[in-house]
């Protein structure tokens, strides 16, 4: 790829890249009078990158190039992550206190552009550093949020919870590195998109560590049971927008990284791994919705209600792209259909907390807003609105988005070897939405029915009202019309079926190989494998044959 082509391939990357630097760079400009305009500038930022998102479309013939690789997946990552983005500033739009705006901005820019690069990453360094890219913002911005002394310990706690979490990251990585003898995640041939990982009974103990390793770095990011411990406490301590933003950013690029993760696998993983992810996922949604029972501090019930959405989210990921004919078919567009609703209609709940002060703090607790539907009816009928979507109540938005999540569960043929697990851990996720439904309800009766306690003020302006409103109205407006956020989840699925596909018309060895050692094997069209050579060296590995169409899992 040339660079021409980079930069136009990646030219809203670079405008987020350049913004946020420049935005930085305002903020030093201590005591300057255009220190008010810092929301605006990184609002046109977003815009503009959003703008040259939509211009570039779905990437077509691209080519790797440092590392990145641009493909449908890449085009729907950036649209979500830059309608929320702009959410996000319009919701923190007074947030920060005048002299931290520019720092905030800036941060909050980088930590969207840590997003998208995930999206197009192709090498598993350059997933690290993404994916870092993403949280490090996150610990600044907490401490940046708000003056309460539980800012500073939530973003303390936070930064070496995530280090650790970075460390077994990196010691994953370099495991599926020493399993595979490249850093390479995906590579184009003749045959479509090749993976380098092994998949099924060809992965070595090597690369089951390091598949084991990785997934427990990334269940930090995506607040997944054990990683889970961190959540209640940052979101408490941290300001209502940013507690919108930690909902949804560190969680988007963890799964986005995880599809990736599971695709180069092929989705065929051993018995016990699945029982592993399995596990994960049901005590995740379990102890998500049972102890968000407990709570009556607004920002820590949605917290654990944040960890049980992971596990819901969890399911589609175990379910995989199993037959590519929708999200109620299809794990992977099923997961990005529900990321995307759950991202609006969690920020609208915060935005609902960002847009009221009690005295001289933030509303967080349900006395704060008991009964304060009668001082701000149209604030609370947002929230209620997108409290119901969480639910999974129709008419909104969330109703389909758990539909298809479970749908997909239930519809897995017979034939899967993990078909009865699947269908118990869907009905154990319905069973906890319905446990879900409690504490939701208990938010708006409270804000409804509840008896004012101390008189909440209205905060944040014309911004946070815009922000709320531009939450509530796409969670009524994606349930009746979701074609189209379905149709874009399909097309970002295809890199995904493709590139499993492409891998099953091959063998993959599970040392890795070089010039004048052994290759992967390809099947020709007559069924049989034939050696496939590279730099003249010679194949000589047990060949696997696979139908190129069978999307059932290989036994372990």
């Amino acid at each position: 790829m040339n660079s021409s082509r980079f930069l136009t391939d990646f030219s809203p990357e670079l405008i987020l890249l350049v913004g946020a630097c420049l935005t930085l760079l305002v903020g030093l400009r201590r005591g300057s009078p255009s220190r008010a305009w810092e929301s605006a500038m990184g609002l046109l930022v977003i815009l503009a990158a959003l703008f040259a998102a939509v211009a570039l479309g779905l990437p077509k013939a691209a080519e790797p190039a440092l590392g990145l690789w641009p493909t449908p997946l890449t085009f729907y990552v950036r649209g979500i992550t830059l309608l929320v983005g702009t959410l996000l500033v319009l919701v923190g739009w007074h947030q920060p206190a005048a002299e931290e705006r520019g720092e905030y901005v800036a941060m909050l820019l980088f930590s969207l552009l840590g997003v998208l690069l995930t999206a197009s990453a192709n090498d598993w360094v350059v997933l690290f550093f993404t994916i870092e890219l993403v949280s490090v913002p996150t610990y600044v911005l907490i401490a940046l949020s708000r003056l309460d002394p539980r800012a500073s310990e939530a973003s303390v706690k936070y930064f070496f919870l995530g280090a650790l979490a970075a460390a077994i990251l990196a010691y994953g990585l370099s495991f599926l590195y020493g399993a595979t003898g490249t850093t390479t995640i995906h590579q184009a041939a003749s045959e479509g998109v090749i993976s380098s990982l092994p998949a099924g009974r060809m992965l070595s103990g090597t690369a089951l560590i390091g598949l084991l390793l990785t997934f427990a770095g990334l269940a930090f990011k995506i607040a997944a049971v054990p990683f889970h411990v961190y959540a209640p406490d940052v979101y408490e301590g941290a300001a209502s927008p940013i507690t919108g933003l930690l909902g949804f950013v560190p969680k988007f690029a963890g799964f986005v990284a995880l599809v990736k993760l599971l695709a180069a696998c092929q989705w065929e993983l051993p018995r016990e791994v699945l029982w592993v992810l399995w596990s994960v996922a049901a005590v995740t949604m379990t102890a998500g919705n049972v102890v968000a029972l407990l709570q009556t501090n607004v920002k820590r019930m949605l917290a654990y209600s944040s960890i049980a959405h992971t596990g819901y989210m969890l399911v589609a990921l175990l379910v995989g792209p199993t037959s590519g004919e929708g999200p109620m078919r299809d794990g992977v567009v099923a997961l990005l259909f529900y990321i995307a609703v759950y991202a609006i209609m969690n920020l609208g709940v915060f935005a609902f907390l960002t847009g009221l002060r009690i005295g001289q703090r933030d509303a967080e607790t349900l006395d704060d807003i008991a009964g304060v539907a009668a001082r701000a009816p149209a604030a609370t009928l947002g929230m209620a609105v997108c409290a119901f979507s969480l639910m999974g109540l129709p008419p909104t938005a969330g109703f389909l988005g758990k539909l298809y999540v479970f749908s997909s569960a239930f519809s897995v043929p017979a034939s899967h070897d993990f078909h009865g697990p699947l269908l118990a851990l869907a009905i154990l996720g319905v069973v906890n939405s319905a446990i879900g439904a409690a504490y939701y309800l208990r938010i708006v009766a409270v804000a409804y029915m509840g008896k004012e306690v101390e008189p909440a003020a209205p905060a944040g302006g014309a911004p946070v009202r815009i922000g709320l409103t531009l939450c509530t109205l796409p969670v009524l407006l994606i349930f009746a019309w979701p074609t189209g956020l379905m149709l874009h989840a399909r097309q970002a699925s295809t890199a995904v079926r493709d590139s499993i596909t492409a891998g099953r018309t091959r063998v993959t060895t599970v040392q890795p190989w070089d010039a004048g050692g052994p290759s992967p094997l390809r099947a020709d069209s007559g069924g049989e494998p034939r050696p496939r050579t590279r730099a003249g060296g010679t194949a000589a590995a047990t060949p696997v044959a696979r139908d190129a169409h069978d999307t059932t899992r290989a036994q372990p």
